[in-house]
C-alpha cells in the first residue's frame, strides 16, 4: 500500500465533510440560504469518493501487509518524552467502515434536500441542519480512522454532540428537546465507563496508540516478555512483572470499554434513548441508525479485539447482552404503532445481533451484518420519512392504510427493505444475520435459540408494519393531500433498495450450478478481506473457550455437525413463516390481533408500554436524583447560605451603625469632632 496516497485520502475523508459543515453554517444564512445543501452534499459525497478509493487501495494490497498508521503531527506531550499524535490507522476494517459511513450518509444528505424543503423553511434552520449532518459524518470518520484512543474518544464524544444537536433540531418542541437531552445524558453514563477504560489503558501501557497497546497486549497474553519489552520500550527485566499487570487488567479494560459500547449502540440497559431519538427529522434517524453513532460500539469492540478476547467471561457477557437485547427489542416492536419507533426497536434488535456475533467470536460476521444493515435500515427510515411526508407529518399507522396505490415507489422500496430486514432468502440480511445465528448456535445453543426466536419476531413485526400501512382500505388523515415524494427522495430509495438486495453477496461465495446448497457462507470476499484484522477472534478459543461449560459440549458438537446450508433453510422457513403469520393476522383475518389483545390484555399492555422500563428508570433513578438535587439546593440555600449570613452579620451590623452616623452634614461632623475633643479633654483632666 502506498502510505502517502492513503494519508492524502484519509485527510480528504476528514476535511471534505468538515469544510461542508463550515461552509453551510457560515454562508448558509446570508449567502446560500435555500441552496445550503450543496456544501454538505459535495463535502460528504467527496468523502465517499475518497473512501472508495482508499478501500480499493487497501483491497489490492497483500493480505499480510498490515495496518498503515501515518502520523500527521505530534499533538501534545502528557509526560516527558511521551507524545500523543494525530495519526491514522488504515486497514481493511477502517476501509469498510469508511465506505459504509460516507456512502450511506451521502444518500441520506441528498434525500434530505427535498425532505427538509417540505418540512422546514430555509429561514428556520435549513443551513443549520445540513451543517450538522456534515459535522456528524466528519465526527464519525474521526472515530473510525483515528489511530489512537484519544482520537477514538474525541470522535466518540463528537458524534454524541451531533446526535444531541440533530435529535433536538426542532428544539421549540418540548418532546424534541427532551429526547435530545435524554440521548445525551444516557450516553454520558456509558461514556463515563468508556473514559475510565481509556484512562486504565494509559495507566497499564503508558501509551494510547493502537500499535503499541495491541502489540503489547498480544505479547502479554502469549507471555512473551521480550515482545512486551520491545512493544513498550522497557527493560526486559521489568517486562515479566508488566505481563502480570496487563493480563489482570485487560478484562477490566474490556468491561469499561464495553460500557461505552452499550450506551452508544443502545443495548440493554442503556437502549432507552434510541426510540425517543425519532423526534428528529427522518434523515437524522436514518443517519443515526444506519451510518453513524450506533455502529460505533460494534466497530470499537472489533477494533479492540485483542482486549475483548482476552477473557472468555467478557465475551460471554457481550454475547448475553446482545442476545437478550435482540429478543427484548423485537418483543417490544410487536405492539408499537409509530413506524419510526418500530424501526428504532428493530435497530436495537439488529445491533443485538452484531453484539452477539462479536461475543461468539464471529467478528467478521458482525461487521458483515453492520455493512448490510446500513443499507436496508437507511432505506426503511427514509421510506418511513416518505410516508410521513405524504401524510402531513403523521406516522401513526392507525390513522392511515392502503397506501400502496398512493405511494407506489415508497411501497415497493419499503417492501424490499422490510423483506431484507425480515431475512427473506437471497436478500442481504439473510446472508449476514444467518451467519451470526449459525455461529451462536455452534458456540452456545441457548443464545442461538434466542437469535432464532428474535428472527421470527422480526419477520412478523416488520410485515405487520407493512401490511397495516400499505394494505387494506385506502385511508389518509383528514385534510391531508397524499402524494408520492419527489425525485430526489425517490431516487435515493431506489438506490438503497438495490443495495439492500445485492450488498449481501460480498460476504458469501456463490458457485455455479445450484441454489443455496452451493453458497458458501463465511468464506466470501468480505471475510477474506477482514481476516487479518480479526485474528484475535479467530484465535479466541485459546484464551476464551473456558466460558463454555462441559454440559454444552454435546450440543455444540451436534450443532457443528449440521451443515450451514440446513441452517439457511431453517432461517428461510422462519422468515417466510413470520411473513405468512403477519399476512394472516393483518390481511386475511384482521380480527385475530384484537382477539389476542382481549385474551391477554395485561401482557399486551406491558408490551405496548415497553415493559415500563422508562417509568422504572424514572422512579428508580431520575426522581431520586432529582430529589437529591433539590435537597442539595435546599442545603445550599438555607444551611450554607445561613452560615455565611451569620458570619457576615457582625460586620454588616457594624457597617449599619457607621452608616447611620454618616449624614453628610458638615455641621454634624463639626459637632461630633468638638464633642469627641471635649470627651478627650475631660478624660485627660480627671485621669
Amino acid at each position: 500500500m502506498n502510505e502517502a496516497n492513503l494519508e492524502l485520502l484519509g485527510i480528504l475523508v476528514l476535511l471534505l465533510p468538515a469544510a461542508g459543515a463550515v461552509l453551510a453554517g457560515a454562508l448558509g444564512s446570508r449567502v446560500l440560504k435555500g441552496t445550503s445543501h450543496w456544501p454538505a452534499i459535495l463535502g460528504v459525497g467527496g468523502a465517499a469518493v475518497a473512501s472508495i478509493l482508499l478501500a480499493s487501495q487497501v483491497w489490492l494490497a497483500p493480505r499480510d501487509a498490515g495496518a498503515v498508521h501515518p502520523v500527521l503531527y505530534q499533538w501534545f506531550s502528557p509526560v516527558e518524552g511521551s507524545w500523543f499524535n494525530v495519526e491514522f490507522w488504515i486497514d481493511p476494517l477502517t476501509a469498510i467502515m469508511l465506505v459504509t459511513v460516507t456512502v450511506v450518509s451521502t444518500l441520506v444528505v441528498i434525500y434530505s434536500r427535498d425532505y427538509m424543503r417540505h418540512h422546514n423553511h430555509p429561514e428556520r434552520g435549513y443551513e443549520r441542519f445540513f451543517a450538522f449532518l456534515a459535522l456528524f459524518v466528519f465526527s464519525m470518520s474521526v472515530l473510525v480512522i483515528g489511530g489512537n484512543f484519544v482520537l477514538l474518544y474525541l470522535g466518540w464524544e463528537a458524534v454524541g454532540l451531533c446526535s444531541y444537536l440533530l435529535i433536538g433540531f426542532y428544539y421549540e418542541r418540548p418532546s424534541a428537546a427532551a429526547a435530545a437531552k435524554k440521548a445525551f445524558l444516557v450516553n454520558r453514563i456509558g461514556d463515563f465507563g468508556f473514559g475510565l477504560g481509556i484512562l486504565l489503558v494509559y495507566l497499564t501501557f503508558r501509551h494510547l496508540d493502537y500499535a503499541t497497546v495491541f502489540d503489547a497486549a498480544r505479547h502479554a497474553l502469549d507471555h512473551d516478555a521480550v515482545g512486551v519489552a520491545a512493544a513498550l520500550n522497557i527493560d526486559p527485566s521489568a517486562a515479566a512483572e508488566r505481563i502480570g499487570v496487563i493480563t489482570h487488567r485487560l478484562p477490566v479494560i474490556a468491561l469499561l470499554l464495553f460500557c461505552g459500547a452499550v450506551g452508544k449502540s443502545a443495548q440493554l440497559p442503556l437502549y432507552v434513548w434510541l426510540p425517543d431519538a425519532m423526534e428528529g427529522p427522518s434523515p437524522v434517524s436514518a443517519l443515526i441508525h444506519a451510518a453513524t453513532m450506533v455502529t460505533g460500539g460494534v466497530y470499537m469492540m472489533v477494533r479492540c479485539g485483542v482486549i475483548f478476547t482476552s477473557s472468555g467471561t467478557v465475551m460471554l457477557i457481550v454475547a448475553l447482552v446482545g442476545g437478550f437485547t435482540a429478543l427484548f427489542a423485537a418483543i417490544i416492536a410487536l405492539a408499537q404503532y409509530d413506524m419510526k419507533r418500530i424501526l428504532a426497536y428493530s435497530t436495537i434488535s439488529q445491533l443485538g445481533y452484531m453484539f452477539l456475533g462479536v461475543g461468539v467470536f464471529a467478528a467478521s460476521s458482525a461487521i458483515f451484518h453492520l455493512f448490510t444493515h446500513a443499507f436496508f435500515k437507511a432505506l426503511l427510515f427514509l421510506a418511513a420519512g416518505s410516508v410521513m411526508h405524504a401524510m402531513g407529518g403523521i406516522i401513526d399507522m392507525r390513522r392511515f392504510s392502503g397506501l400502496k396505490r398512493i405511494l407506489p415507489w415508497t411501497f415497493w422500496t419499503m417492501l424490499i427493505g422490510g423483506a431484507t430486514l425480515a431475512g427473506f432468502p437471497l436478500l442481504s440480511a439473510f446472508w449476514s444475520k444467518d451467519q451470526i445465528i449459525h455461529e451462536a448456535l455452534a458456540h452456545n445453543w441457548f443464545l442461538g435459540t434466542l437469535s432464532l426466536v428474535a428472527a421470527a419476531l422480526t419477520a412478523f413485526y416488520t410485515f405487520r408494519m407493512i401490511f397495516v400501512a400499505f394494505w387494506g382500505e385506502q385511508r389518509v388523515p383528514e385534510g391531508v393531500s397524499a402524494h408520492e415524494s419527489g425525485p430526489w427522495m425517490v431516487s435515493m430509495l431506489v438506490v438503497l433498495a438495490i443495495c439492500s438486495i445485492f450488498a449481501g453477496f460480498v460476504g458469501v461465495t456463490v458457485e455455479l450450478g445450484g441454489f443455496l446448497g452451493l453458497v458458501q457462507p463465511e468464506s466470501g470476499p468480505l471475510h477474506r478481506f477482514l481476516a487479518p484484522v480479526v485474528t484475535a477472534f479467530t484465535q479466541g478459543s485459546a484464551h476464551g473457550a473456558e466460558s463454555y461449560t462441559a454440559a454444552e459440549e454435546p450440543m455444540r458438537g451436534f450443532i457443528a455437525t449440521i451443515s450451514p446450508h440446513w441452517l439457511m433453510y431453517l432461517s428461510s422457513l422462519i422468515a417466510i413463516g413470520g411473513i405468512v403469520v403477519a399476512y394472516i393476522f393483518y390481511v386475511t383475518r384482521p380480527w385475530i390481533p384484537q382477539l389476542v389483545r382481549d385474551a391477554a390484555p395485561r401482557a399486551y399492555r406491558v408490551v405496548n408500554n415497553k415493559f415500563y422500563v422508562d417509568e422504572l428508570y424514572d422512579r428508580a433513578i431520575v426522581r431520586p436524583l432529582h430529589a437529591a438535587g433539590v435537597l442539595c439546593w435546599r442545603i445550599d440555600d438555607f444551611v450554607i447560605d445561613g452560615i455565611l449570613w451569620l458570619i457576615t452579620a457582625v460586620p454588616r451590623l457594624f457597617g449599619f451603625i457607621c452608616r447611620s452616623l454618616q449624614q453628610g452634614a458638615l455641621q454634624g461632623y463639626g459637632l461630633s469632632m468638638v464633642a469627641g475633643l471635649a470627651i478627650i479633654v475631660i478624660l485627660v483632666l480627671f485621669a
